[in-house]
């Protein structure tokens, strides 16, 4: 058992209120509450500036803890308080919005993405403040937003309008934590990424499929335009839109080569994978791949008749939402753009392309002496055995701190191979959560 403080079990008390509050971006649900609550845990704190900015539809909390050191410097902390819906409810062991304690673990919906790696911060804040005569060596910013579920819509903008009161000289990210060999996982970076809908329409209404041999249906097209998009090896077949990827160092290669987890064997086993791997990858080729280059995918298609049955009908429309991961260099309205000439260069003229989000890819080598302070703090709380990624396959708004700030960015976090994130029983576990705190006052200690 976790020995847990009289500061520990209160931000635990903190963190089930937060968990209450159904804060999906996507359904636009308990936003308001959510950051109104968080702005009472930072006033709590007798933080030196508080602001909760809605200027952007999803409410933005910003925090400001100073030190008294004239040449103190400042460590922002990023993290987002919007949660993925929970369902399907019936699959959860528990209440999702109840924080609930079994088997070692933490169990509700955003105690690993990302509430439970906030309010583990605020903790070891609070424990550090409350040990030190509320002095602190190092100025300290939170940024919370509340769309990160949803590319962070308005964070670009947010960032811009507070980028003076923000400056920074390193950033921790949102979450992090264990990998699959049980290390735990500093990374640099994420892919970026450019969503758009396909929309054909051939007719002004469904046909009589009686008419196919003579009438081209709207789902035939789409069909088409989407295997048009795409190599058979996986890779993108639109014009241009690998002449601005950035080719990794020879650093950034080596370090996922040295720690990434993943290969083949873990992706058919783990994933059940009964289609073979695109272009039947070495492990060299599939991790250059999977973190370093575009990649397209088809998130659903939908034409016709979809109900019980049969109804021989010829769809007049059909719709598809697909995505390209982006790497750097690559720019979301290019790509999309490229994608729509695509379709004009191939005289699909029935097809549109819909932008729909679209969020920068950053990556970082890891190399900066501030990330090294980082790697230090990191070494005493966890042990020397932890693993160093420039990126990962995801996707995250990286790119707009980098851009306001250029200062290094690390994630770090409470999390593990088995959190679940996104998925019903979304957890941590409890020795992982305050090892987090540790780390952070660890990290707030180094700059004494």
């Amino acid at each position: 058992m976790v020995e847990r403080t009289k500061i520990r079990q209160e931000y635990l008390d903190k963190l089930a209120e937060l968990i209450k509050i159904p804060s999906v971006s996507a359904k636009k649900t308990g936003l308001t509450e959510a950051s109104d609550l968080i702005k009472t845990f930072f006033q709590e704190l007798k933080a030196d500036h508080v602001i909760v900015d809605n200027e952007y539809e999803f409410p933005l909390v910003l925090a400001q803890f100073k030190s008294a050191k004239t040449d103190a410097k400042t460590l922002l902390i990023y993290n987002h308080y919007d949660v993925q819906p929970a369902e399907p409810f019936d699959l959860w062991h528990s209440d999702p919005w109840t924080l609930t304690e079994r088997d070692d673990k933490f169990f509700g919906r955003g105690v690993d993405d990302d509430k439970g790696n906030l309010l583990a911060r605020l903790t070891a804040l609070a424990e550090y403040l409350d040990e030190n005569q509320y002095q602190l060596p190092v100025n300290i910013d939170f940024v919370v937003e509340g769309s990160e579920e949803t590319a962070s819509r308005g964070l670009a903008q947010y960032l811009q309008k507070h980028a003076d009161f923000l400056k920074n000289d390193l950033v921790i990210w949102e979450s992090g934590g264990y990998n699959s060999k049980e290390q735990q996982e500093l990374n640099g970076g994420t892919k970026g990424i450019v969503t758009f809908d396909l929309k054909a329409k051939t007719a002004g209404r469904d046909l009589h499929s009686s008419l196919a041999p003579v009438v081209d249906s709207a789902a035939w097209q789409l069909v088409a335009v989407i295997n048009s998009l795409r190599n058979p090896d996986g890779t993108i077949a639109v014009k241009g839109v690998y002449d601005s990827v950035r080719k990794a160092s020879e650093r950034e290669l080596a370090l996922v080569d040295q720690y990434s987890t993943i290969d083949e064997h873990l992706l058919v086993d783990s994933f059940k994978l009964t289609a073979a791997l695109l272009n039947n990858r070495d492990k060299t080729d599939l991790l250059k791949a999977l973190y370093f280059s575009p990649a397209l995918n088809i998130e659903g298609i939908s034409s016709g008749y979809q109900e019980t049955g049969v109804k021989t009908v010829l769809p007049a429309e059909a719709t598809a939402k697909l995505e390209i991961r982006l790497v750097p260099d690559q720019d979301p309205r290019d790509i999309f753009d490229k994608v729509a000439a695509h379709l004009q260069e191939h005289g699909f003229t029935n097809v549109k392309a819909v932008y729909t989000l679209g969020e920068k890819p950053y990556r970082s080598d890891l190399s900066a002496p501030e990330i090294q302070r980082v790697i230090k703090a990191t070494e005493k709380v966890y042990g020397k055995d932890i693993s160093l990624l420039p990126t990962t396959p995801g996707t995250g708004p990286m790119a707009y701190f980098y851009d306001n700030f250029k200062s290094p960015i690390t994630a770090a976090g409470i999390g593990y191979a088995d959190s679940a994130d996104h998925a019903p029983d979304e957890n941590v576990r409890i020795k992982d959560y305050f090892d987090h705190v540790d780390f952070i006052k660890e990290l707030i200690k180094s700059y004494d």
